[in-house]
């Protein structure tokens, strides 16, 4: 008798384990409008004046002396570049001599990428052959890298829990600008309408993008010869 009521209180407590879960983020607070259709609510970011002190200790927070930043002017800017609402930070960086092995790491806390290398799956077709997967990707002594740190919460790119970075390749040399992105840009996810876009106005005008997996490079010229701005123009 004793046996099938603990049998019995075990089949209970696991039926009540398997319908019931813990949840570990809230759902996001949505209120209506004057229309009566719901809206998000976001988290009002900082967005107060950038220092060059405040973009220095946000590099030694994640690249530590592996990294130092360029002296230019207007060598970085904010901005939410990845469309999750957050503010993030791009600054020009060239990588330490002695810290390359570091840096190079394959399991440092940060991506190395190369904005030219970005895949763009053809459109309109229902089968699409994937290219081998391309080597990784190293930094190299004096050479010149777009340093971006992805922000968390309402403090960005700020925040002590802002650990999401990537160091990218041939993305220019500076000055850069935040900007709204274009009407349309070939390749681009959907969540572009919500970001902004890293734009190089100087010796080769064009901008960088976040693809949802990488960041890619778009010249002025090759973003002014697609067919969807070309439309664009003609209407």
């Amino acid at each position: 008798m004793k046996f099938s009521y603990i049998a019995v209180l075990g089949i209970a407590v696991l039926f009540w384990s398997c319908t019931t879960r813990t949840t570990l983020e809230g759902p996001i607070a949505v209120r209506a409008t004057g229309s009566g259709s719901k809206q998000t609510t976001s988290v009002r970011a900082n967005s107060a004046p950038v220092t060059s002190a405040e973009v220095n200790a946000a590099l030694h927070r994640i690249f530590a002396d592996s990294v130092s930043p360029t002296s230019q002017q207007h060598s970085f800017t904010t901005g939410d570049f990845n469309g999750d609402g957050s503010p993030d930070l791009a600054t020009f960086v060239r990588p330490a001599d002695s810290k390359l092995k570091t840096l190079n790491d394959a399991f440092a806390n940060w991506t190395i990428q190369d904005a030219t290398q970005a895949f763009f799956p053809p459109k309109d077709q229902r089968v699409v052959i994937m290219p081998p997967k391309p080597k990784p990707q190293s930094a190299h002594a004096h050479e010149v890298l777009l340093a971006v740190i992805h922000g968390y919460g309402q403090n960005g790119w700020r925040s002590r829990e802002a650990r999401q970075a990537y160091l990218v390749r041939h993305a220019g040399t500076g000055p850069i600008e935040a900007r709204r992105p274009p009407d349309h840009i070939e390749g681009a996810p959907a969540s572009i309408k919500q970001s902004e876009i890293i734009f190089e106005p100087a010796e080769r005008p064009g901008f960088l993008f976040w693809t949802g997996s990488q960041y890619a490079w778009r010249s002025s010229d090759a973003q002014s010869q697609s067919p969807a701005h070309r439309r664009e123009v003609r209407q």
